[in-house]
């Protein structure tokens, strides 16, 4: 009786840890995307069929390491970029964190091409939320507006452009993801 108390005890604790945050189309819960777990965009809740391996600062459609030959995008600071170019011409998009907590993306803008948040304004609150009060976005650090705003992040849910009315909302998911993560998902994903 003791071993199988301590063996249930132990499987509470591993299952969790094996569950997969689930990517969805629009505003409801129902129709998956894929999903993600461990650094892998899958299309099974197991996480067995890969779609995109996304370990670190780049994504490819191939499991292990990622280089130069197998790279579709790469993800630097706040920016992504085609293939595994770091050339500014070849920025696709740059995403604006507002609001964080504990390093986790809670609000942000997507903007297209290259972009610069200068003069940040923080304010922060219980739990380790940090809210950026105020910023200057351009697309020269100094004075050249940015690019427009392609998707907007809120409460887990990506709408396009510069809204959060539910009818604009092309994503939602479970879990956290960080904002490299979560620019490739808009770039990618909410097309």
């Amino acid at each position: 009786m003791k071993k199988l108390f301590v063996c249930a005890m132990l499987m509470g604790l591993v299952l969790p840890a094996f569950a997969a945050d689930a990517i969805y189309k629009g505003d409801a819960k129902k129709d998956v995307v894929c999903y993600f777990f461990r650094g892998n965009f899958c299309s099974d809740p197991a996480c067995k069929k890969l779609i995109y391996n996304h370990p670190g600062n780049a994504v490819s459609k191939v499991k292990g390491r990622i280089d130069a030959k197998n790279a579709i995008y790469r993800l630097m600071g706040d920016k992504i970029f085609k293939g595994y170019s770091v050339k500014k011409e070849d920025c696709i998009a740059t995403i604006v964190e507002t609001k964080t907590q504990k390093g986790n993306l809670k609000a942000a803008k997507v903007y297209e091409g290259w972009a610069v948040a200068r003069d940040k304004k923080e304010k922060f609150e219980k739990g380790g939320i940090t809210i950026i009060t105020s910023m200057k976005v351009t697309a020269d650090g100094i004075s050249k507006p940015a690019g427009k705003v392609l998707y907007t992040i809120v409460d887990n849910k990506i709408f396009k452009g510069d809204s959060t009315d539910p009818k604009d909302c092309v994503l939602n998911y479970t879990g956290d993801l960080n904002a490299s993560r979560l620019l490739f998902v808009c770039i990618e994903l909410a097309k």
